[in-house]
């Protein structure tokens, strides 16, 4: 199974009701939402989502007039003990892996981190990981 993962990038303007209406648009088509992250400037946001249809969802916000893609991304289960995310960063950083964003996934089961490297690193980035004993979900 592949490790790589499809992340639903929408972008919002940075206003009032604006996630609240995206949210309730999935919400009301079954969409569940497995981890979610804003990132905002001053007029506009990134809202990056994990969810468990991204074709549906995609669908839905691209017909109600949002503006979405999808960006890969990979994920990897975190202990609960201190050190467990730096040693994931030191094993990207030893080979020279640029990480462009990360943020986390957590549920009753397990605690991830979502990466976002350039698409070029990417296979380089899971083969280090695998490497290092690292477990990368292949599905959230």
């Amino acid at each position: 199974m592949s490790k790589i993962l499809k992340q639903l990038s929408v972008f919002v303007e940075n206003k009032k009701g604006e996630l609240s209406d995206i949210t309730t648009l999935l919400a009301s088509n079954n969409i569940s939402i497995s981890s979610i992250n804003l990132s905002d400037a001053s007029d506009f946001g990134i809202l990056r989502l994990m969810v468990n249809d991204n074709e549906k969802a995609k669908s839905i916000l691209d017909e109600a007039g949002f503006s979405s893609r999808f960006t890969d991304v990979f994920a990897v289960e975190v202990s609960d003990h201190v050190g467990s995310f730096n040693s994931v960063i030191k094993a990207l950083a030893k080979e020279n892996i640029n990480i462009e964003y990360t943020y986390t996934l957590s549920n009753a089961k397990i605690g991830a981190f979502i990466f976002k490297v350039s698409d070029r690193e990417l296979n380089h980035a899971i083969k280090t990981l695998e490497k290092e004993g690292v477990n990368l979900l292949v599905e959230i």
